[in-house]
């Protein structure tokens, strides 16, 4: 099936926009392309009011290489002292000296994509030789003393006296530690690759400049969608906030499996491009020259599946699919999402503990563990959904922008019973969310 006709069998399901001039039996893309023009014309503004401009990279660049100068110079140029915990749990910390070489350090993240926007942050990644196994337990406990030995040249002001930083602390905890705070005015977090070859998150970038290439509607989808979901955000349901929704790069994920669902990106680009995504391609040579873009997907294989699979619909429409997708036909309690193949696959039993499974290209880690209440992200996704579907198009953007969730603690205890019937949030006790 095309993604036209794959479109138009949903659409059929959803039915006709109330505010529909055609008659019945026109097709409903060019129904709901019409009734949504104006919230088309407002994300497509909102990109272009938004992204971020060559200006802003070029700085967020020249931070990172003053950070790559000086850790090069001052903390790698000789060997970096390690605290490792003996055979058993009672034997003496012992030290141990590594001689490190930093093979490049690489921009991440929106900013290093087609997906940067004003004021969003420098992610960071310092790549490390020699490289360690993924396995090895020691790695995070290395990390964090690298880390810390950076904030404190941070802290002295021996690291870019010159600049201003804020509230800088070392996040040791996390699943990836880092070093995150405020440089002239530029949220900065750094972080540390010990792996053979170059981050994974920064091949992922590479990715996303692959599929924008495809289709630059993924780019204003996955831009909008970070910016509905924000919208919901306050600093009173921000911890709840957190528990429903998934994090930017699981947006984007999202946003990729659905168009390749709808056949509006292609499957499996890594094994057809093997040669310009694949980890042979990034050689520390070429990362260091700091190449952008796909790393040439030639234009003419582009054009090609673009002759054969291009369908025009409008961005206003693939949300209102893209909110209806997620909400109506995905089932997370059984269901992962096979980003690779765009398909759909039968949790295992082991992950059935997490509640959003995504298996992704090039990072194998559930970017989506995060999320714990899924149907209540389906919930909010439905009533985005029901709002673009039923609300005067004079005043659609303004509540869909401006409808920010409830927290936990603001809901009834009518309204808490109710979300427990309906299986929004499992059945507890009292109200521990």
């Amino acid at each position: 099936m095309s993604a036209k006709a794959a479109i138009e069998a949903r659409l059929r399901k959803i039915g006709r926009p109330e505010d529909s001039i055609f008659k019945n039996n026109e097709p409903l893309i060019m129904q709901w392309d019409e009734s949504l023009k104006e919230l088309s014309k407002s994300i497509e503004r909102y990109y272009l009011d938004n992204r971020q401009t060559k200006e802003e990279y070029a700085e967020k660049l020249e931070i990172l290489k003053e950070i790559e100068k000086y850790v090069t110079k001052n903390i790698f140029n000789k060997k970096v002292c390690l605290l490792l915990s003996g055979p058993s749990s009672n034997s003496i910390l012992q030290i141990h000296q590594w001689k490190f070489d930093v093979k490049a350090v690489v921009p991440f993240g929106s900013s290093a994509s087609g997906l940067g926007m004003k004021g969003g942050d420098l992610d960071m990644t310092i790549c490390l030789h020699p490289g360690f196994s993924p396995k090895n337990k020691k790695i995070k406990l290395r990390t964090n003393m690298i880390l810390e030995e950076i904030l404190e040249d941070i802290d002295s002001g021996r690291m870019l006296p010159h600049r201003e930083f804020e509230d800088m602390e070392h996040r040791f905890r996390g699943r990836i530690p880092i070093v995150t705070g405020i440089v002239d005015d530029i949220d900065l977090d750094i972080s540390i690759s010990m792996t053979e070859g170059v981050s994974a998150q920064y091949l992922t970038c590479k990715y996303i400049d692959a599929y924008a290439k495809y289709d630059h509607r993924f780019i204003l989808l996955a831009v909008f969608a970070k910016a509905w979901q924000k919208s919901m955000k306050t600093d009173r349901n921000e911890r709840f906030f957190k528990k429903i929704f998934p994090n930017s790069c699981t947006i984007v994920l999202m946003v990729i499996f659905f168009m390749k669902r709808y056949k509006l990106l292609p499957p499996n680009i890594n094994k057809k491009h093997a040669e310009h995504l694949g980890i042979d391609r990034a050689t520390w040579a070429r990362v260091r020259q700091g190449e952008n873009g796909s790393f040439g997907i030639p234009n003419e294989d582009v054009s090609k599946w673009k002759e054969s699979n291009y369908c025009d619909v409008s961005i206003g429409t693939l949300f209102m699919l893209y909110l209806d997708f997620y909400s109506e036909i995905v089932d997370f309690s059984t269901q992962k999402l096979d980003i690779e193949n765009g398909i759909l696959k039968e949790k295992e039993a082991s992950r059935r503990t997490a509640e959003i499974v995504i298996v992704d290209v090039v990072d194998k880690h559930n970017t989506a563990e995060s999320v714990v209440y899924s149907r209540m992200l389906q919930h909010y996704m439905e009533r985005a959904k029901s709002v673009i579907m039923k609300t005067d198009r004079k005043q659609l953007l303004h509540i869909l922008m401006n409808s920010p969730i409830k927290d936990i603690s603001e809901y009834s205890e009518k309204e808490f019973k109710e979300l427990r019937e309906r299986r929004l949030l499992p059945k507890r006790r009292g109200r521990r969310y």
